[in-house]
């Protein structure tokens, strides 16, 4: 999202926000070209199209999207109040040492990752129906034709495939390669689908990778927690192992995963052994085009796609056991959790 607004502000177009920008990658705007079938556009589209002469840059204000959406900042603030309450209560039994229940730690691992959305989604409209008309005054053949060689390739999602394909995602990649028929059927896409896999590298992908891992990591909290019997206790404490130690693989085989596509084993083995050859390497690396957006052929790797399929089963099942023991636990709880938090030992005061 940062780097369509920035691109769109090289182009003199600071009034395209970060709301355009989500509202676009949403399906919030529909191309008409002339004398041919409607089809949804992204940023990256549209700023193709702007960039080529064939659409005249959107006059949208950011209010107008905004006005398409039913949840606002306020709303959004509250709920964000509502789970720091939560969380602090949490923190505040602990210190006291009272008894925090399971479904209480697993709320804490669920709303730690509703405050990382709200963040990501701070500029994001909501419940958006209706997309925007924007028409243009050619055809789709007048477009292809001026994009030359990159336009005659057939396309799999919309006729601006060569400008982004909208990979890769669920529908796409992950069912694609497994066989399975997923998502609108009809081409051109009627709508954008909500399953692409982001882009993050470095310290989004940093961040992403430690709020996941956090997230399942803190049911191993409850290690030591009172359970209704042994048994319990024991498959909780297995469970949440289970979807910490999953989590961690599946997000190394995805960075391994994106460094064989990037070729950077390549660069490890030329450093290794044969480093008089690096000074050619990195002036091939940095003068060869980018790397080929991801298609159904080379995104996912066979080997990362059992992988991954091995250790989401896992995943769920772990998962599942602790949906079910967050409520079944509640049937036998030790004392102190009816007790409720002395705030006044917490907050400082004079006696």
């Amino acid at each position: 999202m940062h780097k369509a607004v920035a691109d769109f502000k090289d182009m003199g177009h600071p009034e395209w926000t970060m709301r355009h920008a989500f509202f676009a990658d949403m399906g919030g705007f529909m191309l008409y070209p002339q004398d041919s079938k409607p089809f949804p556009v992204n940023n990256k589209h549209i700023q193709w199209l702007v960039m080529n002469k064939y659409l005249d840059f959107p006059q949208v204000q950011a209010i107008d999207i905004w006005d398409k959406s039913k949840a606002d900042r306020l709303i959004k603030s509250l709920v964000c109040l509502q789970i720091c309450w939560l969380i602090i209560n949490v923190v505040a039994r602990a210190v006291q040492n009272l008894a925090i229940t399971t479904l209480e730690l697993a709320t804490v691992s669920i709303v730690f990752c509703t405050i990382a959305t709200f963040f990501c989604w701070l500029h994001k409209p909501a419940d958006v129906k209706t997309p925007i008309q924007l028409h243009c005054r050619f055809s789709t053949a007048q477009i292809l034709l001026g994009s030359g060689d990159a336009g005659k390739k057939p396309y799999r999602m919309t006729p601006l495939d060569f400008v982004d394909n909208l990979g890769p995602s669920w529908s796409a990649n992950v069912m694609a390669f497994a066989g399975i028929r997923s998502g609108p059927q009809q081409r051109p896409l009627p709508r954008l689908t909500n399953d692409r896999f982001p882009h993050v590298r470095k310290i989004r992908q940093f961040l992403l990778v430690t709020i996941t891992l956090f997230s399942d990591g803190i049911h191993i909290f409850g290690w030591n927690f009172e359970f209704p019997s042994k048994a319990e206790q024991t498959v909780w404490r297995a469970a949440s192992l289970v979807m910490f130690l999953t989590a961690a693989v599946f997000w190394g085989a995805e960075i391994l995963a994106g460094l064989h596509r990037d070729n950077v084993w390549q660069l490890v083995r030329t450093i290794i052994f044969r480093p008089s050859q690096l000074k050619d390497l990195k002036r091939i690396r940095a003068e060869r085009p980018p790397r080929p957006q991801p298609t159904p052929e080379t995104f996912p790797l066979p080997i990362e796609c059992g992988a991954s399929a091995t250790m989401w089963i896992l995943y769920l099942i772990a998962r599942a056991y602790i949906l079910v023991e967050m409520f079944v636990g509640l049937r036998k709880l030790p004392r102190s959790a009816f007790v409720c938090v002395e705030w006044a030992n917490l907050l400082p005061h004079l006696s």
